[in-house]
């Protein structure tokens, strides 16, 4: 709750400050988010080795683990580190950024993610949930603090982040103090070589997150791109609105991710854990819609600020059908979420066709926000019809007895 608040305050504040400059920074937290699937992708891996060590060696193989993956980390951070600052002209142009210095200190904010969020994932593997609860607190409220003060630019905002992660981080290293000494952690299928299975893996569910997320900020780059700042900046106060659905699905696959993982190591079924909190979220997300519908212009008021420009008709009536195409999107989120725990195959070549065929749409309705709302609505249906197939048709692969062998 704190999180989500802390980013409702974040928008909020430079909403009001930027002017048309917040189509930049709203660009910018989209590519970031896409780029934090690169850290998701490994911290989904993580979860799942880390939940197995806790359940059949203890916290000490949790230690082990992290120890053991410091090395081949750090070498793949500087990789991806070096990567980016390749792209990064092509990036500027592409979003019409002012300068090269943006997306630097974006750059800057993906490599400090992909070592919290490292952290983290042993937190959650261990079931360490209000240590992990803390630390986010902790860096929505650093965060806070930082952009109320004297922030009037986009780098100001970036800035604010990377405060506020360097504080989660200090929160995070906290809450694994204490795991005893390191023991050797238990062994995944394929784990005979470690290293190369955790890149097989965790680039497979670091592919099908970064998928996820371009499903989710498409429009934001392409509209970025065709539209002046003016327009985008209408756009992204819309989508400021609509993709706060978002929010929920994922506090809630922190704790899915890593109890669908210990039902596997355990050999129980999982199926059951996914309908419960796909109702649950279901049940949020409708009564969230009816605020929004009931009370747009409150809505736009509160997260975008008070500019008559954001409470026109026209951008009232596409905040209100957005924010309805974006809950099939949320509980997609979930769903793919859930199949990575359970292992379960061709997850990224499904959203790989799903993200080509919404490009392929918004090459084609770009010009109507509202047409461009309408294809993200049918393109997150029809993903979430083949997802929750995948997921319930049947039981995945009972991975305890394997481990367990694999142990003894």
């Amino acid at each position: 709750m704190v999180v989500n608040l802390s980013m409702v305050v974040y928008y909020r504040v430079l909403s009001g400050r930027l002017g048309s400059a917040y189509a930049q920074l709203w660009a910018l937290m989209g590519v970031l988010s896409v780029l934090g699937n690169v850290t998701l992708g490994l911290n989904t891996y993580l979860v799942k080795a880390f939940s197995a060590d806790l359940e059949l060696l203890g916290p000490g193989a949790v230690k082990g683990r992290l120890l053991r993956l410091l090395k081949p980390g750090l070498i793949g951070l500087g990789t991806l580190a070096a990567i980016l600052a390749l792209l990064s002209p092509w990036l500027e142009s592409y979003l019409k950024l002012p300068g090269l210095g943006l997306v630097l200190i974006m750059d800057a904010l993906f490599a400090a993610g992909v070592l919290l969020l490292g952290l983290r994932s042993a937190q959650q593997g261990l079931h360490h949930f209000g240590w992990l609860g803390l630390s986010q607190a902790g860096e929505g409220l650093a965060v806070v603090g930082a952009v109320c003060g004297p922030v009037r630019s986009v780098a100001g905002g970036l800035t604010a982040r990377l405060l506020g992660q360097a504080f989660g981080g200090l929160c995070t290293l906290g809450g694994l103090v204490g795991l005893g000494p390191a023991r050797s952690p238990a062994p995944l299928p394929g784990d005979e070589r470690p290293l190369r299975q955790a890149l097989f893996e965790g680039g497979s569910d670091t592919l099908a997150l970064t998928l996820l997320a371009l499903l989710c900020y498409l429009d934001v780059f392409v509209l970025k791109h065709y539209y002046s700042d003016e327009r985008a900046g209408l756009y992204s106060r819309a989508a400021l609105v609509a993709k706060s659905f978002l929010f929920l699905p994922a506090a809630l696959n922190m704790v899915l991710l890593a109890a669908a993982a210990r039902e596997m190591a355990g050999g129980r079924d999982p199926r059951r854990l996914l309908k419960v909190f796909l109702l649950g979220a279901l049940a949020l997300d409708a009564v969230g819609l009816a605020v929004v519908w009931v009370g747009t212009s409150f809505c736009m008021g509160l997260l975008a600020g008070s500019d008559p420009r954001f409470r026109t008709d026209a951008v009232l009536a596409l905040t209100r059908w957005f924010s309805l195409a974006v809950i099939p999107l949320s509980l997609l989120q979930m769903v793919v979420v859930y199949l990575l725990a359970v292992r379960r195959r061709g997850v990224a070549l499904g959203l790989g066709l799903l993200a080509l065929a919404y490009l392929l749409l918004l090459r084609l309705v770009w010009a109507s926000e509202l047409a461009v709302v309408a294809s993200l609505g049918a393109c997150s249906l029809a993903g979430l019809a083949g997802a929750l197939w995948a997921a319930l048709a049947r039981p995945p692969t009972r991975l305890g007895p394997v481990l367990a062998r694999a142990g003894a």
